[in-house]
């Protein structure tokens, strides 16, 4: 009889903390202390790692969006500051579905697109540029292709559609966006009304740490970032209202959803306000069976808006001051014109990834209708221009195409009657996208959320038939959309509602 033993992983790792911990008492104190830490953190997140391994990426996806409003902020967390656990998470997810995970094992085929292969040509330029440009090794400027630019938000949309491909994962999605959504709008709401003993993280609260002080910037401390994600959550809000089927729990969700509004009208931002009216107005319009929530809808956020206005101490006094404030639009206004000028100079290769304050200084031009002041040391405020101006306007056309065919497909695809639902909500960030990004400079949350809601709309390509009863009973509440091209339900599982072309 042979007696087998297997060693597990968690088992290797901790003798070889055991051993290290040996070699690095004999070495000198205080670099072997730095090197101990180091090595059970390594260790720790390994462990953690392998426990969760076996998790679907479902889960692993949602808790990296659940965190990502502290990304770049674990730090003042308590972390090191290379630990980033959302990015950490957000990488994981997507190894478990190319690896196929064991809860993930039987999944589909990943169908590659000229969508995909735009995207792939969009990230292989932005890398080249980096590289022409020494930006490249540049945690800064690398980091700004990893999360602003899209290379972790590409490969979300190419892994996450498989991820939820079933109505039960993508309502996991669901309730993070949901459960996040109260969290950003509470602390935006007790930010902004100055109850502090309930802001968590307490660094909100630092008026030296972060950006746009005074305005209702959460956890991002970034109001734009802040104001953006309460629009997402409010919208995921939304689908929530239409898909669950508790009485309270669509009550918990709508209430939720103003909350978040309120979040992104507190954020003080005027490219989410012009974007969020923009986008729900859309959105409504564009989707027939919203059509009849127009009135309750609007008359919600009026009251939800006064509500703020009235009851919120100086805040009115404060948004009257950010309507009339020219200042910002005289910096936008001097940054465009030095982002067109630089354009002109070098059309096709572009100044190079991460270049624009190096070289900006000579193409500001003084204006007679505006002043002219220091704008050179601040980034573009619009994701085309600063595309346009490092890479070149065949970088910028690249990654243009990319988002236009990703969104387009994804709006354009078909699947089962929830899915409806996810594509208005993808349909709403979409617009806002576009408000938002004309004002502000490329940054990685709205990149990251537009791409998620896009895969999950992109997901009905991987859809399998369903022979629930709620599902047969839901078939027929299809939500028609404006230029459809069929007007008729669609039944789940026919060729119509999968609409998958192997590329």
């Amino acid at each position: 009889m042979k007696l087998v033993l297997r060693v597990r992983f968690p088992a290797v790792v901790l003798m070889s903390l055991v051993v290290a911990v040996g070699f690095l008492l004999a070495v000198a104190h205080e670099r072997g202390l730095k090197m101990l830490l180091a090595l059970m953190l390594a260790a720790a997140v390994a462990s953690v790692l392998y426990l969760i391994w076996p998790i679907h990426p479902a889960y692993t996806l949602s808790a990296a969006i659940m965190l990502s409003p502290f990304a770049g902020n674990w730090a003042e967390l308590g972390l090191p500051s290379r630990v980033d656990p959302d990015r950490l998470l957000l990488v994981f997810a997507i190894v478990q579905v190319l690896l196929r995970a064991p809860a993930i094992r039987d999944r589909p085929r990943l169908r590659l697109t000229v969508t995909h292969a735009v995207l792939a040509l969009a990230v292989a330029y932005a890398l080249a540029s980096a590289f022409f440009a020494r930006t490249l090794v540049s945690k800064g400027d690398f980091f700004e292709i990893v999360d602003a630019f899209g290379i972790l938000p590409f490969l979300i949309f190419l892994t996450a559609p498989v991820t939820f491909a079933s109505q039960h994962h993508r309502r996991i999605l669901l309730v993070a966006l949901v459960s996040l959504g109260a969290y950003l709008g509470l602390t935006t709401l007790f930010e902004m009304i100055h109850l502090n003993a309930l802001v968590f993280p307490r660094y909100i609260l630092n008026p030296n740490y972060g950006i746009h002080y005074g305005r209702g910037r959460g956890p991002f401390v970034d109001a734009v970032a802040n104001g953006f994600a309460c629009f997402i959550c409010a919208a995921a809000c939304g689908v929530a209202v239409a898909t669950w089927t508790g009485l309270r729990s669509r009550i918990l969700a709508g209430l939720i959803g103003i909350l978040c509004l309120v979040g992104a009208f507190l954020s003080l931002e005027r490219s989410v306000w012009i974007g969020a009216v923009a986008a729900i107005v859309i959105t409504v319009m564009a989707t027939r069976q919203l059509r009849r929530f127009a009135v309750p809808l609007a008359t919600a956020i009026v009251i939800a808006v006064v509500a703020a206005l009235a009851l919120i101490p100086g805040f009115r006094a404060t948004v009257d001051k950010r309507i009339n404030d020219s200042s910002s639009t005289y910096n936008r206004q001097n940054l465009a014109v030095a982002g067109l000028n630089m354009i002109k100079a070098r059309p096709l290769t572009g100044f190079g990834w991460g270049q624009f304050e190096s070289h900006s200084l000579l193409y500001f031009r003084q204006s007679q209708n505006y002043p002219l002041t220091d704008e050179y040391r601040y980034g573009l405020h619009n994701f085309v221009l600063t595309y346009a101006v490092e890479l070149g306007l065949p970088g910028a056309t690249l990654w243009g195409l990319g988002l236009l065919l990703g969104v387009g497909s994804a709006l354009l695809t078909r699947g089962p009657p929830d899915l409806q639902y996810w594509r208005a909500a993808l349909l709403a960030a979409a617009v806002i996208f576009v408000v938002v990004a004309d004002a502000i400079p490329p940054i990685g949350f709205p990149n990251l959320s537009l791409w998620l809601l896009a895969a999950v709309a992109y997901s009905g390509r991987y859809a399998q038939p369903s022979t629930s009863k709620a599902a047969k009973a839901s078939a027929g509440q299809d939500l028609s959309w404006v230029g459809s091209t069929s007007g008729a339900p669609l039944q789940i599982g026919s060729p119509e509602t999968h609409g998958v072309v192997d590329g």
